[in-house]
């Protein structure tokens, strides 16, 4: 009975000792960052909750409770670590045996063992009245940490990514014949039947896929690759392409050259554009958003080099052109009244040099091999941009120079490009304007400017303004216009349609007094992940002397959902008019209406 009662009162004072223990620990206010700390170590399964196991949420607790629940997770931390498992506290044994080695458990990384070391220095004199081996287990950590990094490190040699596109269309034809604002033709000439305006009876289905790898070679050495699939570029945006297409492959690396310094050597196949006026690939689709077009980039075989010294950074390059990425590989040149010669290949370099202001001088020379028979042509260019305060100013020049041969189908004179623009932000007001001269013998595979279904006018000179204002964060303005006449009187203005790079868009039998664009666009987010775009496009092409004038117009709006970063979609309608007046500037020759319906659903990984 003695023994009995003896042991009774042994149990309850070890109780209260280990209340009174336990209230020797002030409690941690529920802001401290231990709670965060510990919450997601629990999401991840390095700790197992607090000390009855679970995890209910922010509560007054004492630090004894906090380092019983980092306590628990010493074990996982030790067989993370490779080291000994460490048994229930209790007096200094020998130890365990060794753990097997292993990757780290379920997404531990290096910020998560940052915020371990964290815990233990903040409650070291409880982990050891617990009988926790302190420094033991922060060599512990410190080995896992070092493991994490190596695994890192090994990850980050291969990245793999890319992105799909599923894309629907349908289209209505009006009246024949109707074209889109690509001058691609509506419904497959399907007007007159039963089923011309019904989008859903006209329709079609691409798909867009790109799967692409990085991977380091060595510590300056890497190599990408991007493989594209799908029929979206074969059979509608680009067309005589493969369905499955290598887009890119090259080699990236650092060499010295002596006096010259470090560069930056790119060998393979790539993307490459230049300036407006000098390089850059025009957009054959523009209902779509795919990277592959819309980022301005031709795609060449060759290489280049990059060096950067202070202030200034000189890329030299050197690509021939492959017809087995059709337009997108083999830039043309658009000679006045002559369709497009291909350039076979292109070798020059660019250097863009620190100015003061924040600003940049930008000085471009190549030149272009043509197809045979037609000689070469250099093409060069300068651009300059600033900022003063609030102002900012933009310029850019070019010129084409044809060779002797080159010279039976173009001029030497009349053969340059320029623009000078003004901007000025404040709050969400943006104000651009300028003043642009592109004359008619300039050529060059440049995209600087759309106005319809007509791309990179010559022959044109004018004003142009652009304004954007946004009203608070759910609601955008902008609107845009040009006003250009000819600046040859005596000639007409001339130009090219996206789809087809080489076509021209001319006025025959009449000239063009003046050509007026207009462009205003409403985007408003209805919430955080939908929005809705309202759009009108109008394009008037004046007459010198009597005559009606020549109108077309899109009238567009669009919806769109964002479900996550990674994945979209996006709804648009367009209606296409077109009024035949004096001039014909697409030789239709007549009235048009119709309608394109686009359906994107994006994703990236």
């Amino acid at each position: 009975m003695n023994k009995v009662a003896f042991l009774m009162i042994a149990a309850l004072l070890l109780s209260l000792s280990a209340i009174a223990f336990a209230q020797e620990f002030p409690d941690v206010p529920p802001d401290h960052w231990a709670y965060d700390a510990v919450q997601e170590l629990v999401d991840q399964g390095i700790i197992q909750g607090y000390p009855d196991g679970t995890f209910g949420g922010k509560r007054a607790m004492t630090r004894y409770e906090f380092a019983e629940a980092l306590a628990k997770a010493i074990p996982v931390i030790a067989e993370m670590a490779g080291g000994g498992t460490v048994g229930p506290a209790g007096p200094q044994g020998p130890a365990g045996p060794q753990g097997p080695a292993g990757p780290p458990g379920p997404g531990v990384d290096q910020e998560q063992i940052q915020a371990l070391q964290r815990m233990m220095d903040e409650f070291q004199d409880e982990l050891a009245s617990l009988g926790v081996q302190v420094e033991s287990v922060r060599r512990d950590l410190n080995a896992l940490s070092e493991r994490v990094t190596a695994l890192e490190e090994e990850v980050s040699r291969v990245v793999w990514y890319g992105n799909a596109n599923l894309i629907g269309r349908g289209e209505v034809e009006n009246n024949a014949p109707a074209f889109d604002r690509d001058s691609r033709r509506l419904s497959a000439g399907t007007t007159g039947t039963a089923d011309a305006d019904n989008p859903l009876s006209n329709s079609s289905f691409f798909t867009d896929f790109q799967l692409g790898v990085t991977g380091r070679v060595s510590d300056n050495a890497s190599v990408d690759a991007l493989i594209a699939a799908g029929d979206y570029l074969s059979d509608f945006a680009l067309g005589d392409m493969d369905d499955f297409t290598l887009w890119r492959l090259n080699l990236d690396t650092a060499i010295k050259l002596g006096p010259l310094g470090q560069g930056e050597v790119k060998v393979g196949r790539f993307p490459f554009q230049l300036t407006p006026y000098t390089l850059k690939f025009v957009d054959p689709d523009s209902y779509t958003y795919v990277d592959k077009l819309d980022e301005g980039n031709f795609i060449l075989d060759g290489g280049s080099i990059l060096f950067n010294w202070s202030r200034i950074a000189l890329t030299a390059f050197a690509a021939k052109t492959d017809n087995q990425i059709a337009d997108l590989i083999s830039p043309d040149l658009l000679l006045g009244g002559v369709s497009g010669i291909e350039t076979s290949q292109i070798a020059g370099a660019r250097a863009v040099i620190g100015t003061p202001f924040g600003g940049n001088l930008g000085l471009t020379w190549y030149e272009a091999g043509l197809a045979p028979g037609f000689g070469t042509a250099d093409i060069m260019g300068a651009d300059i941009n600033a900022m003063f305060g609030t102002l900012g100013v933009s310029a850019e020049w070019a010129e084409s120079d044809p060779d002797a041969t080159l010279e039976a189908i173009t001029s030497n004179d009349d053969n340059t490009a320029w623009n000078a623009n003004l901007a000025f932000q404040l709050g969400g007001l943006g104000i651009k304007a300028g003043y642009s001269t592109v004359e008619p013998n300039y050529f060059a595979p440049g995209y600087w400017s759309r106005l319809g279904r007509a791309v990179n006018l010559v022959n044109v000179k004018g004003f142009n303004a652009n304004l954007t204002y946004a009203l608070g964060s759910n609601l955008a303005l902008s609107a845009e216009g040009q006003f250009l006449e000819p600046f040859d009187a005596g000639a007409n203005i001339s130009g090219r349609t996206s789809i087809e790079q080489g076509r021209t868009v001319n006025v025959p039998g009449a000239t063009t007094d003046q050509v007026t664009y207009w462009r205003a666009g409403l985007k408003y987010n209805l919430t955080a992940a939908n929005a809705v775009d309202l759009g009108w496009e109008q394009v008037k092409w004046e007459p010198t002397g009597a005559g009606a004038d020549t109108e077309e117009r899109y009238i567009s709006i669009g919806l769109g959902h964002t479900f996550n970063p990674n994945s979209s979609l996006k709804l648009l309608y367009q209606i296409v008019e077109y009024e035949q007046g004096a001039l014909d500037p697409y030789g239709v020759a007549d009235n048009y209406r119709g309608g394109v319906a686009t359906a994107q659903f994006a994703l990236k990984f």
